[in-house]
């Protein structure tokens, strides 16, 4: 069972803008529901897996500790997950959380974001340790969030915190602006034997001021030495605002032995110069796995020179360019991409200047992905392993989450050729009814496409997996497609011809599962 609530931020709205009075008497209704809630709680005997309270603000302790605490302790033995994200935690509530999570034996996910627990105040050493302590040899505990907790304004604290942490996968820091002092603590953790494979610093600050080159080279250091750093978020951290910065970093990420996922987006990395630099980098065919390069701003004219060293690159499989100023005239690289890359398993254009209704626009870009000119094409001249986000959802008619979702089916290259197959002739190429556009087709793809009708009518002509309305129209449509087929002339052939081997060779179509 899953239990949550999320209401903070129409109160807190609210209490900006209303009469004193007002404002009490609508606090005072906010606390009863919430009191409501922990009684209804109280009632529950179904045990909770999940427990999350986000964007609420709880009532003053110890409401906390004597209200919320008691449905937790009922629940130690289930509770697997506790997010307890901006919901106006203070200092002293560390004390119960921490007992909570050492008696938890099965806890494995903890978020404390978005709460100021240990700022400078008096009493946040002495919560960072008891939480330390808490995390410290936890049998599951593996992710950690404690994002925009005041750890940037306490350095103390955030050595007690990393000390707890060494046992933990997934450790998420974000939005704690760090000086140098206190990111050195931070690197240096990374630096030491510990299990984090994952690793957010989303907002610190790294770029930013006259330390920015110092605070770079910490990290290039760290990246260096660390062998087990799988995945790192850099996120907003000004670092293009300085290509020396970035060089910096980008050395550290280029001669890491261990890192496949990297989050380098909002950074702001738009300079020509900062552009060749990580188009050199995915050239040399890092082993790098995914790639988040989204909001930076890269204008159209610099965008070319990223997206044709993917030309090149034979490792990378999911590049996120979204939020940027790509435009239709990097389209015709963007399609050569996709007919030539065979690596690359989702490209992410949304929020860029690429127009729905242009001629080389989206439109074309999808062509590159499902290429209904005739049978043939949709076969051999269409892109069946990259899933293509450019708008998020079928804007101006371009089928763009049937097509999303086919190509993001498991590895099946038949399957997906037949499901493009009947999408093209339900919806995308109407023209393809006409009977001659089967005369080239080898036959031992025709069972298949009657299969794939015969199965899967009612869910959209093309896949339970795809979509699940069922519609008539599509029938009536799927029908006139088998009507089409059996006109076929060659089609009483298809019971005498025998297995055709180089035929299933030549298309491609052949599947276990088929």
């Amino acid at each position: 069972m899953f239990f949550h609530i999320g209401v903070r931020n129409i109160y807190y709205h609210l209490f900006v803008h209303i009469p004193s009075w007002l404002y009490k008497l609508t606090y005072s209704y906010y606390q009863t529901f919430i009191e409501q809630f922990v009684d209804d709680l109280k009632s529950y005997d179904g045990g909770i897996e999940r427990f999350s309270v986000t964007n609420v603000m709880l009532p003053d302790s110890p409401f906390f500790s004597t209200q919320i605490m008691s449905v937790l302790n009922e629940n130690i033995t289930t509770i697997t997950t506790l997010e307890l994200q901006s919901c106006d935690l203070e200092s002293s509530d560390i004390d119960s959380i921490s007992k909570y999570v050492k008696k938890n034996k099965s806890l494995s996910i903890l978020n404390l974001s978005q709460n100021d627990l240990f700022g400078n105040e008096d009493g946040c050493n002495a919560a960072a340790k008891q939480l330390s302590k808490a995390m410290k040899k936890h049998p599951e505990l593996s992710y950690v969030n404690l994002s925009n907790t005041g750890l940037g304004e306490n350095n103390e604290g955030i050595k007690i915190v990393l000390e707890g942490s060494k046992e933990i996968n997934s450790l998420i820091l974000d939005e704690n602006t760090f000086d140098k002092e206190g990111l050195a603590l931070v690197t240096n953790f990374l630096q030491k034997k510990n299990a984090v494979t994952e690793f957010s610093l989303d907002s610190v600050g790294i770029g930013e001021g006259k330390k920015g080159k110092t605070k770079a080279r910490m990290l290039r250091d760290t990246l260096e030495k660390n062998s087990s750093l799988e995945q790192i978020c850099l996120a907003r951290n000004d670092l293009g605002s300085d290509e020396r910065v970035l060089s910096i970093v980008m050395s550290g990420i280029r001669e890491s032995v261990s890192l496949i996922h990297v989050d380098l987006s909002g950074n702001c990395i738009k300079k020509m110069s900062s552009i060749k630099l990580i188009a050199k980098y995915l050239s040399s065919n890092p082993a790098l796995v995914e790639l988040n390069l989204g909001y930076n701003k890269i204008p159209a004219k610099t965008a070319d020179i990223l997206i044709n060293a993917l030309k090149e690159n034979t490792t990378l499989e999911h590049l996120s360019l979204a939020g940027n100023n790509i435009a239709d005239k990097n389209v015709p690289a963007i399609i050569e991409v996709l007919q030539n890359n065979t690596t690359l398993r989702s490209l992410d254009l949304k929020d860029n200047k690429i127009k729905a209704k242009s001629t080389t626009g989206r439109k074309d870009l999808f062509k590159a992905i499902c290429d209904t000119t005739s049978l043939d094409s949709i076969a051999n001249n269409s892109n069946h392993t990259c899933c293509l986000a450019v708008a998020g959802c079928n804007f101006g008619g371009s089928n763009e989450k049937e097509l999303y979702k086919i190509n993001a089916l498991d590895n099946n290259e038949g399957k997906k050729i037949r499901f493009k197959v009947v999408l093209a002739l339900c919806a995308l190429n109407k023209d393809l009814y006409d009977p001659r556009s089967f005369e080239d087709v080898p036959l031992e793809l025709m069972p298949k496409l009657l299969e794939l009708i015969q199965l899967e009518i009612g869910y959209n002509g093309y896949g339970m997996e795809i979509g699940k309305r069922k519609s008539k129209n599509t029938i009536n449509r799927l029908n006139n497609v088998y009507e089409t087929i059996n006109q076929w002339p060659a089609f009483p052939s298809l019971f005498s011809r025998g297995p055709g081997k180089d035929c299933l060779q030549n298309w491609q179509v052949e599947d276990k599962a088929g």
